[in-house]
């Protein structure tokens, strides 16, 4: 009976914790998507008009930046770069820096 007990706990924690992505990821995919990819590319590697900002993947950036310094670029803009302050919740600031800090390269 433990047994079962303990499989049946195992399965709950599967299905509640191993689920590929919640819908606060979903969305905040969406978001990168729609406003970030354009310049910044899907894989986190910039393109035209961002062609010289930080490559999104570079382990060596990442360990040199935090969440609050990525958000205040996304909040304020830098450079060509407009602010997205007015037009993004603090809320999806914070998710898209936390994204964009825990890209990884594609194999």
């Amino acid at each position: 009976m433990k047994a079962a007990g303990t499989l049946s706990l195992l399965v709950l924690w599967a299905v509640l914790f191993a689920s590929p992505a919640s819908s606060d990821e979903a969305a905040t995919i969406a978001l990168y998507k729609t406003r970030c990819a354009a310049c910044h590319g899907e894989d986190g590697h910039p393109r035209g008009i961002a062609k010289n900002a930080a490559v999104f993947t570079d382990e060596a950036w990442k360990r040199s930046t935090s969440v609050d310094e990525v958000a205040q670029v996304i909040s304020q803009g830098r450079s060509k770069m407009p602010g997205f302050a007015s037009k993004l919740t603090p809320e999806e600031i914070r998710a898209l820096a936390a994204y964009v800090l825990a890209m990884k390269n594609s194999p």
